[in-house]
This record gives C-alpha cells, sequence and structure tokens, in this order.
C-alpha cells in the first residue's frame, strides 16, 4: 500500500514516453560501534586468524589481476578557465580554477564503459551525474552563479534561466561529435563528465547536459534528462535535461520540462525541432515577406522521449514555463497560419495566371475583331467584335477580383510574418 501511494505522486506520462526514476545516491547515516580490538583478540583468535587469511588471499588476487583502487588526485596543475555568457541581453563573466589531474581522474574513470552496453541504461547515466567525494566542482560553480546573479539583482527563476544561459554558451565540440558520429573505438563514443565539459570549455549534447543536470539540481530544482534514440534514418538521436514544472505546461506531460543545451537561445520548455543536414537543434528564424519569399531549410522533429527522472520530485518547480508556453503556442500558431495562407497565396498565383492568360486571350481577339469591323464595316463583324469584347471584360473582372484577393492574402501573410519576427526576435535574447 505504501509503495502504490509512493508511485501515485509522481505524474502520469503518455503510454509512448517510457519513464524511470534512476535518483542520485543517498548518504546514510551510520551509528558509530566501537570494538575493543585486544579483548576481540582474546576471545576469537581463530577467528581472527581466518579473517586475516582469506584478507590476505583477496588482497593478493586483486593485486595480481592489475585491479588498482582509483584515489581521488591531489589538485595539480591548475588552469583558469573564464565563462563569458549573455542573459537578457546582458553579459556575465566567471573565472574558475581547475586542475589537470581532477580532469584526468574524469577522463580516465572506467565506468566509463557501461554507455556502450545496452542494458541498465539508467543506472549509467546515473554514474555520469555523481562526483567524487572529494570534488566540490558542481556546488561552487553553482554558488558563483548565485553571486553572479544576485550582484546583477536576478532573483528566483531567473537564477536557473541564467545557469541554462551558461551551459548554453559553452561551445560545441565538433571535434567530438565527428569522433561519436565516425569513430568506430569504444573509447572515443563515451560521454564527458561535467567537469571535462568544464574543464575544457565546450562539448556536445551528452556532457552538456550531464553539466546542466547537475547543476539544476545544485540549485534545489528537480530534474530530468530526456533520452532519444534515433529509430530510424529520419529521427535524430539526443539526449537533453529538463527541469520540474507545473504538469499541465510541462514537456510529454511528465512534470518536467525539456532545456536545450546545445546552443544559444532556447527557452526552458521549448522542444526544438532539428535541422536535417547538421542533426543539430536549431532555433526559429525570421521569415521573409511573401514578395521575397526563399527557400528555408528543413527541419524534423524529435522521436519519442526516454524520460529518466533523477531527483525524487521534492525540487522546487519552474513557474516561468508558464509565460513561455504561451509564447510558443502563439509562435506556432503564427507558423500554422503562414504556411497555410502560403499555399494559399501560391494557388491564387496559378489561378490568377491562368486568369491573366484568359485576359491576354480575349483582348487580343476583340482588337482583331475591331479591325475586321473596321474593314468590313457590317453588322456581322460588329456583333462579334462585341460579343469578344464582352468577354474580355468579364475575363478582366475576374482576373481583377482574383488579383484583389491575392493581394489580400499577402498583406495577412506580410501581417502574421511581422508579428512572428518580433516574437522570435525577443525570444530568443
Amino acid at each position: 500500500m505504501d509503495d502504490e501511494k509512493e508511485n501515485n505522486k509522481y505524474p502520469k506520462v503518455p503510454e509512448k514516453y517510457r519513464i524511470e526514476y534512476i535518483g542520485y545516491p543517498k548518504k546514510q547515516d551510520r551509528r558509530k560501534r566501537y570494538i575493543n580490538i585486544g579483548q576481540f583478540f582474546s576471545n576469537h583468535w581463530k577467528k581472527a586468524l581466518f579473517i586475516t587469511i582469506v584478507f590476505l588471499v583477496i588482497w593478493s588476487i586483486i593485486s595480481d589481476s592489475g585491479v588498482e583502487t582509483r584515489e581521488f588526485p591531489q589538485l595539480a596543475e591548475p588552469k583558469t578557465v573564464t565563462f563569458e555568457w549573455e542573459y537578457k541581453g546582458s553579459k556575465y563573466f566567471m573565472s574558475e580554477t581547475l586542475y589537470k589531474t581532477v580532469y584526468d581522474y574524469y577522463n580516465s574513470s572506467p565506468e566509463k564503459h557501461c554507455w556502450t552496453r545496452e542494458e541498465n541504461f539508467g543506472a549509467c547515466l546515473k554514474i555520469f551525474l555523481e562526483e567524487a567525494e572529494e570534488d566540490n566542482t558542481i556546488s561552487k560553480i553553482a554558488s558563483d552563479i548565485k553571486v553572479v546573479a544576485s550582484k546583477n539583482g536576478l532573483r528566483g527563476d531567473e537564477l536557473l534561466e541564467l545557469t541554462v544561459a551558461f551551459v548554453q554558451s559553452i561551445p560545441y565540440d565538433e571535434d567530438k561529435l565527428e569522433l561519436v558520429t565516425y569513430s568506430n573505438k569504444p573509447e572515443d563514443l563515451y560521454p564527458r563528465y561535467p567537469y571535462e565539459v568544464l574543464y575544457d570549455n565546450e562539448g556536445i549534447c551528452t556532457g552538456k547536459s550531464f553539466l546542466a543536470a547537475s547543476l539544476i539540481k545544485e540549485l534545489g530544482y528537480g530534474v530530468a534528462l530526456f533520452d532519444y534514440e534515433a529509430v530510424t534514418e529520419d529521427e535524430v538521436g539526443h539526449i537533453a535535461p529538463a527541469v520540474k514544472c507545473p504538469t499541465e505546461y510541462s514537456s510529454y506531460s511528465s512534470g518536467y520540462c525539456y532545456a536545450e543545451v546545445t546552443d544559444l537561445g532556447f527557452k526552458i520548455g521549448e522542444i526544438p525541432q532539428m535541422d536535417i543536414n547538421t542533426k543539430m537543434p536549431r532555433i526559429r528564424t525570421p521569415i521573409s515577406l511573401f514578395k521575397e519569399k526563399e527557400i528555408k531549410p528543413s527541419r524534423i522533429e524529435l522521436g519519442n522521449a526516454e524520460i529518466y527522472i533523477i531527483t525524487d520530485g521534492d525540487g522546487d518547480s519552474y513557474q516561468g514555463i508558464i509565460k513561455t508556453v504561451q509564447t510558443i503556442q502563439r509562435i506556432q500558431t503564427l507558423e500554422k497560419e503562414v504556411s497555410r495562407l502560403y499555399r494559399i497565396i501560391s494557388s491564387l498565383d496559378e489561378e490568377a495566371n491562368q486568369l491573366e492568360n484568359s485576359v491576354k486571350y480575349y483582348e487580343q481577339q476583340s482588337e482583331s475583331a475591331y479591325r475586321r469591323h473596321l474593314i468590313l464595316g457590317d453588322y456581322a463583324s460588329y456583333n462579334e467584335y462585341s460579343k469578344l469584347y464582352s468577354q474580355y471584360k468579364s475575363a478582366y473582372a475576374k482576373y481583377e477580383s482574383k488579383l484583389n484577393e491575392y493581394n489580400r492574402k499577402i498583406d495577412q501573410y506580410n501581417n502574421f510574418v511581422y508579428e512572428y519576427n518580433t516574437l522570435i526576435e525577443d525570444f530568443y535574447k
């Protein structure tokens, strides 16, 4: 019964999206137990001897097998990384000291091997979200961003948005993407830990998403990861963090709002379309007026997401999504209207061209009939001219009506385009 209540607190997700809770490891409080070592060996010397022998045997086996216990390294070979980013039209700067020894520690982690295995993907994701116990980099970065936010009067959800913008500003690692895309070496496919992304000041969707998820959690928000597997050639594989938000405004009704961090400009809650050529998320770009229309690059939608909940649902909820969703809905409505009007205008253009040809035909025929009438001067030639001229006027009236309708639709189209371009110019600041 308790398990049933526990499960009911999570939002319902549509069947086509698989949801899995992977969580963070929780620290357990343990009471200290004090043992009198001398008395123990006196009373249980045989057991003690046996345990000692077993321990030595196991240690020998481990030593011979070459398995070494990984210890967190000394902080050495420091490197200062300066991060620059923009948020709401203002520029921000922050410098952090990172260490080559720590970078090598994460870079050489044997646990990265889980990425190439098919089983227990959720547990593998958790590995890349864990820091060494001795490492406080994520908490320090989050704390430093809080200081930057406080100095600039940013509060509440603005701190979260500033943090997402910080991760977005980290350059995309084109070389790593090429390795992941074309290399056959397993080690080239492994994602990077957040520390590696910070140290290199570059990353692809995996590493940047792990960094964003770690920072979002550190800020106290509920967080999840959305994983998209490319099942067909028409789909794109991708991964992105998501922050807890009101269910009615959330992505896929999951209770979590998608956050694109691979590039600049994306708002929390906006699920981007992917460029069909680069396979990268792309922001909306201005639409040209109809008379200046141009061919736009093709875009494709992301497929179904597997949703991995990282926190237990008790984190803070992002409320800024409400305004964002309202703006996205208006943008999407305008996109549909522009697309609909484009089809209508194209059809009207074809009809107007056909009517214009008809006007030209009757105009030529009526002019020829008029010239014949001037030569012949009889009643029959005049009737022929009068009939053709009437047909010309009728054709012209239809053409003029269709042309007026065509121009009205172009005005509507251009008005929608103007509103759309104004919206996205402000939306992607």
